[in-house]
Order: structure tokens, then C-alpha cells, then sequence
């Protein structure tokens, strides 16, 4: 199902990010257009990547519920897309890709943390 979802997004946005950067000239709008291409982009083509590893790994969830797959390709996909929008800004460095990442990352663990302490809703009894 993973599959089914990604690979042709992950193509269409390719597809994209290849036409913005070659056949149009640059300007606001082909920026404005390129950054959430390239998120969507970078997003469909790790999310099957992590399932896989995933489940190669047997880490424990993320192989069995492809959404946490699809919600790191997210992350890697928004690290990514905000890294190129700061080097096309002229603001990007090491220290800020990194320091964006440790945030990222922290973002990812604090969600796993609460999705175990949400208490599991049984159905109602009749």
C-alpha cells in the first residue's frame, strides 16, 4: 500500500523539480514552487526506504505501521526542503542544518513518547 502511494507521487514531483530547475527561469515563483516539489519529493521517495529498513531491522513498530515511515520521510523530506530554501536564501550552514535536524529528531522521539502513554481505547462493551 506504501508503495502504491509513493512511487508515483515521488515521480510526478521529480518530474517537477526537473522542469522548475531546467525550463523555467529562476524567480519567486519557480522558488516558491520548487521547495514544497522538492519536500514531496525527498518525503515519497524515503518514506518506502525507511519502511524497508525498517522491517529489515525489525525495528520495533515502524515496520509493522507504515505511517511512522511516511511520518519520518515527512521530517527527512522538510530537513531537506528547508535546508535548499536556506542555501537558496544565502543563510545556510552546517551549524543550522544540524541544529534544524537535533530539533527534527527530538520532534520525532517526543511523538513516539506520547503516542505510548496515550492509553489504548478499548471498544465499548454492549
Amino acid at each position: 500500500m506504501l508503495w502504491a502511494l509513493c512511487v508515483p507521487l515521488a515521480l510526478v514531483a521529480w518530474v517537477g523539480i526537473v522542469y522548475f530547475t531546467g525550463a523555467v527561469p529562476p524567480n519567486p515563483f519557480t522558488q516558491a514552487v520548487f521547495l514544497p516539489l522538492l519536500w514531496l519529493a525527498v518525503m515519497m521517495t524515503t518514506a518506502p526506504l525507511v519502511w524497508l529498513i525498517a522491517r529489515r531491522f525489525r525495528l520495533a513498530g515502524t515496520g509493522e505501521r507504515p505511517a511512522l515511515a511516511l511520518r519520518a520521510g515527512l521530517w527527512i523530506g522538510l530537513w531537506s526542503a528547508v535546508c535548499a530554501g536556506l542555501q537558496l536564501w544565502g543563510v545556510f550552514n552546517r551549524v543550522v542544518a544540524l541544529t534544524l535536524g537535533v530539533i527534527l529528531v527530538l520532534l520525532e522521539l517526543f511523538l513516539q513518547q506520547m503516542a505510548r502513554q496515550r492509553p489504548r481505547q478499548r471498544p465499548p462493551r454492549r
